[in-house]
């Protein structure tokens, strides 16, 4: 289990399309080194760029103040390979919604994060079990569905895979 603080988490999002966008934010918000990647070339700039408009239209509406805007943007870091996930406790992947892509991402990641590293999966059509077959440690792998808008939405299903270890949940 991870014993860690929230200053102290560093969290990975692989995609940064609408969903992963919004992960990215929620997670900045609160708190957490937040590193994004995404395959498709400055998409995850796109994505920091649209987060940064969110945060000022909060901040306009007085529901956020500057500096926890310009906090939050601070904590999201923009990588450019996969392998930039290495010190992540915790990497949420929103890539394309097939059972493929997201099992070559977990199986590339087990080689770069640390073993207590949990990796997680924001589908809510996939199994986790069979995303977590490509791994060499599936218990570490579960579904963290979040809704859409993930900012407004303070909701996340957890979802285990057959293999999952209470830990990951």
């Amino acid at each position: 289990m991870l014993d860690i603080q929230r200053s102290d988490l560093v969290a990975g999002v692989a995609g940064s399309g609408t969903m992963g966008r919004g992960v990215v934010q929620v997670l900045a918000q609160c708190g957490v080194r937040t590193l994004v990647y995404d395959a498709q070339p400055g998409a995850a700039q796109k994505a920091k760029d649209a987060i940064g408009k969110s945060l000022a239209s909060l901040v306009q509406k007085g529901r956020l103040s500057q500096a926890d805007a310009d906090a939050t943007l601070g904590r999201i870091e923009i990588v450019d390979a996969l392998a930039a996930f290495k010190p992540c406790h915790v990497v949420v992947e929103a890539i394309v919604e097939q059972l493929a892509p997201k099992q070559e991402l977990f199986k590339a990641l087990e080689a770069i994060v640390a073993d207590s590293c949990i990796l997680a999966s924001n589908t809510s059509s996939l199994s986790v079990t069979a995303m977590a077959a490509a791994c060499a440690r599936p218990g570490r792998v579960a579904g963290y569905h979040f809704f859409n808008p993930v900012p407004l939405m303070k909701l996340v299903e957890v979802v285990d895979g057959e293999l999952t270890e209470p830990w990951v949940g």
